[in-house]
């Protein structure tokens, strides 16, 4: 999954060594995740989107992931707040239940 880290990053006037810094990781491994070399787990993710001040997945490249599911995150970008954290619960549950059987 491709990220759009370095253009959140060059919108806003940063250099890699802020981004770690507000992020709290070194920028050796900022730069290995912003080119693709390392994958950021989703800890990680919800740090950048805190910091970029953006949902998670505004992070994610559009052209990287399966477009069935990117119909599905341009629906969650247009629940508000609440509704998403309904519909993550409710995924969760089925995902539980499924599991469970």
């Amino acid at each position: 999954m491709k990220l759009k880290l370095r253009q959140l990053r060059e919108l806003r006037g940063w250099t890699q060594d802020e981004v770690a810094s507000r992020t709290g990781i070194s920028k050796s491994y900022y730069s290995e995740i912003e080119s693709g070399k390392k994958a950021a787990n989703s800890q990680r993710l919800q740090k950048f989107a805190e910091v970029f001040g953006v949902p998670t997945f505004e992070l994610i490249e559009d052209s990287s992931i399966d477009s069935e599911l990117l119909v599905h995150l341009r629906t969650m970008q247009s629940l508000s707040q609440a509704d998403r954290k309904a519909v993550i619960r409710h995924a969760l549950g089925l995902s539980d239940d499924l599991e469970a059987h």
